[in-house]
């Protein structure tokens, strides 16, 4: 039977999260997956965050608890610490605890890739450039907070090789 993993690329916008997990989900050969629908409700109707975290990646939870299938997720419930908190929308800090919990014993890495500065970056949504710095420091003491093994990486160079090269190493801890 092969190893479980469950990796998690949560990150400020504009980081290359997508780029990164994409390559690394080819290079290793595990399912990758990002939710589709996050763009759909971001304005829309910000209490879908808090649904898919109460019901959603609890469910989904079980399944990796129970099945031992790998998954490189691209934006998990990390996102919902940072960003519901910053943009003020309501946050069930119990259910998040709980899945960094169980996350932490199925072993579940984070890997979070920042930049020293975001003045080049620009996303779709002002209330995240207006608000980007806090979601840098979120992620930060997201990762002091999370029981997970978690990957803080600079990005600046944009070097997709290096990138991978550090991750890799990571994952072999």
């Amino acid at each position: 039977m092969t190893k479980q993993h469950v990796i998690i690329f949560d990150g400020p916008d504009g980081c290359g999260k997508t780029q990164m997990s994409q390559a690394l989900a080819n290079e290793l050969e595990i399912p990758y997956f990002k939710n589709c629908d996050e763009h759909r409700y971001f304005l829309q109707d910000p209490s879908y965050f808090l649904h898919a975290v109460r019901y959603v990646d609890t469910y989904f939870t079980s399944f990796l608890e129970q099945s031992g299938a790998s998954v490189i997720l691209d934006r998990a419930w990390p996102s919902e610490w940072i960003y519901g908190s910053v943009l003020g929308r309501k946050v069930d800090f119990e259910v998040l605890r709980e899945l960094d919990s169980r996350h932490a014993r199925l072993g579940t890495k984070i890997i979070i890739p920042v930049r020293s500065n975001y003045e080049n970056s620009s996303d779709e949504y002002e209330a995240i450039n207006d608000n980007i710095e806090k979601i840098h420091e979120r992620y930060l003491e997201f990762a002091e907070w999370s029981k997970c093994d978690v990957l803080v990486m600079n990005v600046d160079d944009e070097n997709l090789e290096r990138e991978l090269s550090d991750i890799k190493q990571f994952l072999e801890k």
